[in-house]
């Protein structure tokens, strides 16, 4: 790994000083893999102590294989786990034929401060995919009841990927994904849902059929299935279907015992959750707090893309008193995507989601969603915001804060930033406005993911790169006890700083600013090191907008090398900065 001497970059660049309540947690956060060449893709789920465990895809040797770390609630990596992270392969055949690798793991609880990690496998098949888990113990060690190379979930033909994980409640787990085996591709015909059940001794649960029992084989295709507890050793899945519909992409969800078998009394190929007209996708769920679900999508049946959701119950039914159809979390003008879910630790559940309202970026929003199927009316209508700065937003994660509120955090122009909602529907005043960073840097950050940490906070694992190559991976507390972040460096909703354009620049960069009022104002050109390649604006500037042309050439007038810059807006007391690429 290229590692720079970055750590008093935050007072350099932003302008200001962090602040923390725990010494524990490094002000960049706690380094869980800094192993060579690429780590990424990080998942994580509770120890069960107030920790996480954190998986992820990693190349260090060259091929991508699947690695998992433990970090404990005091930020200390746990010394009976390998500096770096456990290899979860551990048979060296298994290992040496790995063609395509191992990929995107996703993780869940054993319930005995362990885990159970699931991912796309290629050493069968290329450019196929099979389902595979490992069980990696509490001590660090792979669990030697299970085959050293992973259990095979399913080894069917054809690709089996976007798999997704939840725990069983006796120490297995049950998983879905997304299956070709019959011959299929996304958008086409052949693309099914199928789950398996993996028991905590390692064995398929041999009331399952082999390779996966079908929950859906609708025609056409069934679309990133999400999985939830059904609390009686089952599960409840959701997924995008594509089946003929004059209605376009609709929301189904299917019930599955814990013996193996589809639930008889919910319809063949799955309940229909909507089916208004349009396409309606990205389907996330969460427990309703009972035997049921709560899911949410994204909903274009008003022509603009807005945020629904459905309550259905372990009976099969649409919970009394939700709309046929789902009901509308939000409407907001202009575009509302990709939401995230939580349970709300009652019988409802708090959604986040990506919203444009504003015009220029997506910011983070939130809603809470009651149980009886309409909004909590101490919340705003469509939502609270998160988060208004100009960055553009998107990976939203989040988590219930044991107290009816969630934190939730997302990726904000390569920086990783969380909020605290509360259950009154208010931002916790212990954040700073628009959020808190989780590294206050020049790095890029990418893909968080949070899980419930102790004391009523959250643990964020993200993937970090000083350069924007490879990739280490990287975890932050966040809550009462983190570092909050820095006051007064996220700029009220009437300063704006959109983000520089085209980018990647290969000719003249536009940077473009809007002034509430008249004001002292510094722009400037940094490299990733923190240093002033070339100054740009410097003095008092009427309210209004204002765009500044660079020419890619440094304060000697000779032009920059390719790569990664970054471009600094400092407002009176107030800095904001945005990273581009410079390619010449």
């Amino acid at each position: 790994m290229r590692w720079l001497a970055i750590g008093t970059l935050s007072a350099l660049l932003l302008g200001a000083t962090s602040y923390t309540a725990s010494a524990a947690w490094p002000a960049l956060g706690r380094a869980i893999a800094i192993a060579a060449n690429d780590q990424d893709h990080p998942r994580a789920t509770t120890d069960g102590a107030g920790g996480a465990i954190i998986t992820w895809q990693d190349d260090r040797s060259g091929a991508v294989h699947i690695f998992a770390q433990h970090v404990r609630f005091s930020s200390e990596l746990d010394a009976a786990w390998p500096v770096n992270g456990r290899g979860l392969l551990t048979d060296p055949a298994a290992l040496a034929n790995a063609l395509g690798g191992q990929t995107r793991p996703v993780i869940t609880a054993d319930g005995a401060g362990g885990a159970i990690v699931v991912w796309q496998d290629q050493r069968n098949e290329s450019p196929g995919s099979d389902i595979f888990a490992q069980h990696v113990l509490s001590t660090g060690g792979v669990d030697p009841d299970w085959p050293a190379n992973g259990q095979a979930l399913c080894i069917a033909p054809g690709v089996q990927d976007n798999a997704a994980i939840v725990s069983d409640g006796a120490g297995g787990a049950i998983v879905t994904w997304m299956d070709g085996r019959a011959g299929g591709s996304a958008g086409g015909s052949g693309v099914n849902v199928f789950a398996q059940h993996v028991l905590g001794n390692g064995v398929v649960d041999p009331n399952w059929p082999t390779n996966g029992r079908a929950l859906s084989t609708a025609p056409l295709t069934q679309a990133f299935p999400k999985i939830v507890s059904d609390r009686s050793g089952g599960a409840i899945v959701t997924w995008s279907d594509f089946r003929p519909s004059a209605t376009g992409v609709d929301i189904y969800a299917e019930h599955v015992l814990s013996n193996g078998v589809v639930d008889p009394a919910w319809p063949a190929n799955g309940r229909a959750l909507t089916t208004a007209p349009g396409t309606q996708i990205d389907a996330v769920i969460a427990s309703d707090g009972g035997h049921g679900a709560i899911v949410a999508w994204t909903d274009a049946r008003n022509g603009e893309n807005h945020i629904f959701a459905q309550r259905v119950l372990v009976t099969g039914a649409i919970a009394a008193g939700w709309p046929a159809d789902g009901l509308a979390v939000s409407t907001a003008p202009i575009d509302q995507t990709t939401p995230a879910i939580t349970s709300d630790g009652g019988s409802g559940a708090i959604v986040t989601w990506q919203d444009l309202r504003n015009g220029e970026n997506h910011n983070p929003f939130v809603q809470h969603v009651l149980d009886s199927g309409s909004v909590d009316p101490a919340w705003p209508v469509n939502g609270r915001a998160l988060s208004l700065s100009s960055g553009e937003s998107t990976s939203n994660s989040i988590v219930g804060d044991g107290s009816g509120g969630a934190f939730v955090t997302w990726e904000e122009d390569s920086f990783v930033k969380s909020n605290h909602v509360l259950a009154s529907g208010l931002l916790d005043p212990t954040f700073p406005v628009n959020g808190a960073f989780a590294r206050l840097d020049l790095s890029f950050q990418e893909r968080p993911d949070l899980v419930a940490g102790g004391g009523g906070n959250a643990i964020v694992a993200w993937a970090n790169s000083l350069t924007g190559a490879e990739f280490d991976i990287f975890a932050q507390l966040v809550g009462a006890e983190s570092v909050l972040g820095v006051p007064g460096i996220t700029p009220p909703s009437a300063i704006t700083f959109a983000r520089p354009s085209p980018n990647p620049a290969r000719g003249p960069l536009g940077l473009r600013f809007t002034l509430p009022e008249d004001a002292a104002v510094t722009l400037a050109i940094l490299d990733v090191s923190g240093r002033r390649v070339r100054g740009l604006a410097s003095g008092s500037l009427p309210a209004g907008e204002h765009v500044v042309n660079w020419d890619l050439r440094d304060a000697d007038g000779r032009p920059v090398r390719s790569g990664v810059y970054f471009a600094r807006l400092v407002v009176g007391e107030q800095a904001f900065t945005h990273k581009f690429v410079a390619a010449q």
